[in-house]
């Protein structure tokens, strides 16, 4: 997941508490990535076909139209900001990876649609971005998923 923040500005440690300052010089890029490992558990809902041998039974949603309902819980990884500036004519680019008060559980609700073996899909992230925030803020995704 990742934020762009806007209007120069970029995130910054203040005690137990992350806040958007404005940078010193003009920014060309301002990216904050958190990278999170989870685990999503659905239930999937739609016709599906039959295939039985004599030592398995495969059910195949191949070419049909499903639905998935769920959530997930995971931890975040790793938190960097990518910053991209010019200073005295030199092109900088600084990474800086700490933790940002991010939080550390990522637990939320998902879904996805979709026919054959593309899905379009939504999560929500019901753990606020960062710890004892003044701004309560969490993460929405919308994207496609292909399944293999």
């Amino acid at each position: 997941n990742g934020l762009k923040p806007t209007d120069n500005r970029f995130f910054v440690e203040n005690g137990d508490r992350t806040e958007l300052q404005d940078f010193p010089v003009e920014l060309k890029k301002s990216k904050f990535r958190m990278d999170n490992l989870v685990i999503p558990i659905h239930f999937e809902f739609g016709p599906s076909k039959v295939t039985e041998t004599e030592d398995k039974i495969r059910y195949s949603t191949h070419r049909q139209f499903r639905i998935g309902l769920g959530g997930y819980a995971g931890e975040n990884i790793s938190t960097r900001q990518k910053l991209k500036y010019e200073e005295n004519g030199d092109d900088i680019k600084d990474k800086i990876k700490r933790d940002y008060n991010t939080s550390d559980l990522i637990y939320g609700l998902s879904g996805y649609m979709g026919f054959g073996d593309t899905s379009l899909y939504i999560k929500y992230d019901l753990n606020p971005i960062f710890r004892d925030p003044n701004v309560e803020q969490n993460n929405i995704s919308l994207g496609l998923r292909f399944d293999l």
